[in-house]
Formats: structure tokens, C-alpha cells, sequence
């Protein structure tokens, strides 16, 4: 194979997959807590651009296993928060496709847990938690994913991207809810890297084959 040709093969491959996971999707870590240990794992919170709409931003958070491994009574999540840039001007954000009906979306409410004050609010009754939320942001003129990992407003030190409550629970001492937040990036899947490692091997046989 031509030397130039693989060479533009294997960039351009190594810019669509790392597209694929750096631009299109930035995934987060929710491993804080006001009562549990900090440095685990609890939740994940993935966002990004919409297959469905072009513009449209897609929000997913789940519960990770094995953080609650002994899981109680209507176990789940009861509410989200996250901020948005700034720089955006929104009036009132247009949210739809929430998969959990019984959910509302508040303004400027106040985390609780000491993780800080968040511009919006998603949230449920204990009857509707949830282990996995879903929604997706529309109409909202120049945003990115990256319009909405921002940090929390509060006090020195509270600067968390998300939080959440989840309940529900059974822990040690009789916790049974909790307060949770994060900013810390989930590591771009090795599968990538091997991918990209692969045509960079391929390139150097290319080379040797022709020396």
C-alpha cells in the first residue's frame, strides 16, 4: 500500500475515533459524598450530541455496580443538578424526552450536601426514583456538550460539576440516602488506543516491507 495513503488513513481514523469519544461524548465520575466514602465510583454521567436532532444534547446518568451492592425499597435517584455556561443565553431551558414522567425541572435550587448551588434541578418523588435518568436539551442557540459541565457556586472548595441524591439504600450505620457529586472524567477506553496503536503498526510495516 501506498506510504502516503495508509499515512492519511491511519490520521484520519485516529481523528474520527478520537472524535467519537472526546468530542461527540465526555462522560463524568459522581465520587464525592456527604456521608459515604469519597473516591468511589457511585454514578456516571454521560452527555452527548444528539443522534436524533442535530443541535440537541443528550444527558444519561446511571448507578454503578458494585457501589450499591445491598440495595433497599425503592432504590434510585430522586434528583439531578447540573449548570450551564454562562456565556449561553437561556431564557428557560427547553428539556424533553425525560424518562421519568413524574419528574420536574427547577431553576437555581440548592443541591444540598454542600456540593452547591446548581441552575437546574431535575427531580422526583420517593415513589419515582430511578437507577437510570435520561433526557435531552433542545433549542438552545450555541451550546455544546461542554456547555454543561461547569462547576457548582457555592463556598471555597464546592466546584463539582453534578450532584444527585440517590436513596434507598442499605449501608453500613444505617445510612439509607446520601448526597453525591463528581467532575472527574471517565479514561477514554483503551479499545481506542489499541485501535489507533494497530494502524500506527500497520504504517511500520508499510515502511519496512518497501525499505
Amino acid at each position: 500500500m501506498n506510504k502516503k495513503i495508509l499515512s492519511r488513513m491511519t490520521a484520519c481514523s485516529l481523528v474520527l475515533a478520537g472524535t467519537q469519544v472526546n468530542a461527540d461524548t465526555i462522560s463524568f465520575y459522581l465520587d464525592q459524598s456527604n456521608a459515604l466514602l469519597d473516591g468511589v465510583n457511585y454514578a456516571q454521567v454521560t452527555i452527548s450530541d444528539s443522534l436524533d436532532t442535530a443541535g440537541d444534547i443528550d444527558f444519561v446518568i446511571e448507578l454503578l455496580d458494585p457501589a450499591f451492592t445491598v440495595n433497599g425499597w425503592n432504590f434510585g435517584m430522586q434528583n439531578f443538578a447540573f449548570n450551564y455556561d454562562d456565556a449561553l443565553t437561556i431564557d428557560e431551558l427547553n428539556i424533553i424526552n425525560l424518562s421519568s414522567s413524574d419528574w420536574k425541572v427547577w431553576q437555581g435550587k440548592n443541591s444540598g450536601g454542600g456540593f452547591g448551588k446548581y441552575d437546574i434541578q431535575l427531580s422526583g418523588k420517593g415513589n419515582s426514583r430511578t437507577e437510570e435518568l435520561s433526557f435531552t436539551i433542545s433549542g438552545v442557540d450555541g451550546d455544546t456538550i461542554y456547555s454543561y459541565a461547569m462547576g457548582s457556586l457555592l463556598h471555597p472548595g464546592a466546584d463539582e460539576y453534578f450532584a444527585t441524591h440517590i436513596a434507598g439504600f442499605d449501608y453500613m450505620d444505617g445510612i439509607t440516602s446520601a448526597k453525591f457529586a463528581g467532575s472527574s472524567p471517565v479514561p477514554v477506553p483503551a479499545s481506542v488506543w489499541l485501535f489507533g496503536s494497530g494502524l500506527l503498526g500497520l504504517a511500520g510495516i508499510a515502511r519496512r516491507k518497501k525499505a
